[in-house]
């Protein structure tokens, strides 16, 4: 396992431009919380070739930030600057050219947060940061660290949960997740998940993981998906996908109204597997849905198919791919 891979040349730092391109991120579910002396969170995690976050730090007579997300970009920056006792922040602007919304399920906070360090350490170095370290500097990874270790490797990420004295969870395995598999994106125009306080109060208002539900959710991972992606078995895959979900948000049912959040999510669910497809999930919060495809043309089908769920919102579905690679820089 590398740094994200530099795709040019680095030239001068003094003189460049730097890109930073990310991938999002499916979350299938925590493993355990509100363990007083054992792990907690932890969980899996898959990362996708869309939608990206790519940011650009470029040259300028001073430090600015502008486009979408620009606050989120100074406040990002700032930690890095405060980090690494940089005298001032850097003469360049830094903008987002690409994003999808912010919450709704792809873990676009962590990008961000991660690709504003890794923009500003390789404009100001010639080198980047390790993956925990870059977390620690912009303060990610309180809870799930899928989006960590995703953005530095690509691929499927199961991270086994920290122990107190830790602050970030340490990766447990990371595997290549198969190419020709495809991935449907659905959720609503509008509409987001839980962050910021009203997550951080939902997690005081729900009970403990039990040690039984937590062995199951590994055993979940350690003898059908493990193995299943090993064996390259998309029905032994996807079918411990949704058990793994499905057990996983379970545990939030005090605050999400059962395994989904939500009547109208919950809802939705049942309707994909009255429609058959496979690999059915909740990314973190929502309102993401997601189901798998063994080709993308079975994908395909599905998504010039799919119907009126009866909520009476307008579904996007974004067919995509898993990503092996995770991020990538660029200089110019």
């Amino acid at each position: 396992m590398s740094d994200p891979q530099v795709t040019s040349a680095a030239q001068d730092f003094s003189k460049r431009n730097v890109s930073v391109n990310a991938p999002t991120r499916l979350h299938f579910g925590l493993l355990a919380f509100g363990n007083q002396e054992g792990r907690n969170f932890g969980g899996v995690g898959l990362m996708l070739k869309k939608p990206r976050i790519k940011i650009k730090a470029k040259s300028s007579d001073c430090f600015n930030t502008t486009g979408i997300y620009a606050d989120r970009l100074t406040e990002f920056a700032q930690m890095w600057k405060d980090y690494t006792k940089a005298d001032k922040l850097p003469d360049c602007t830094l903008k987002v050219t690409k994003a999808p919304p912010q919450h709704v399920g792809l873990g676009l906070g962590t990008q961000l947060g991660l690709s504003t360090a890794e923009a500003l350490q390789r404009f100001t170095s010639n080198s980047g940061f390790s993956a925990m370290e870059r977390a620690i500097v912009v303060n990610r990874a309180a809870r799930s660290a899928v989006g960590t270790y995703g953005f530095e490797f690509g691929g499927l990420i199961v991270e086994r949960g920290r122990l107190p004295n830790e602050r970030i969870s340490p990766l447990e395995c990371r595997m290549d997740f198969p190419k020709q598999w495809r991935i449907a994106l659905i959720r609503p125009e509008g509409g987001s998940g839980l962050s910021g306080e009203s997550e951080t109060k939902a997690f005081t208002d729900i009970p403990p993981v039990s040690q039984r539900t937590t062995d199951r959710l590994l055993d979940i991972i350690q003898t059908q998906l493990l193995p299943g992606l090993t064996a390259n078995n998309f029905n032994q895959v996807t079918d411990a996908i949704e058990a793994y979900g499905h057990l996983a948000g379970s545990c939030f049912e005090a605050v999400q109204g059962g395994p989904y959040n939500g009547r109208l999510l919950n809802n939705r669910v049942s309707w994909l597997k009255k429609i058959g497809v496979r690999g059915i999930g909740q990314s973190s919060w929502g309102p993401t849905l997601f189901c798998f495809f063994e080709s993308k043309q079975a994908a395909k089908e599905f998504q010039h198919s799919i119907l009126d769920d009866g909520s009476g919102q307008q579904l996007i579905v974004d067919i995509v791919k898993p990503d092996n690679r995770g991020a990538f820089i660029g200089y110019s």
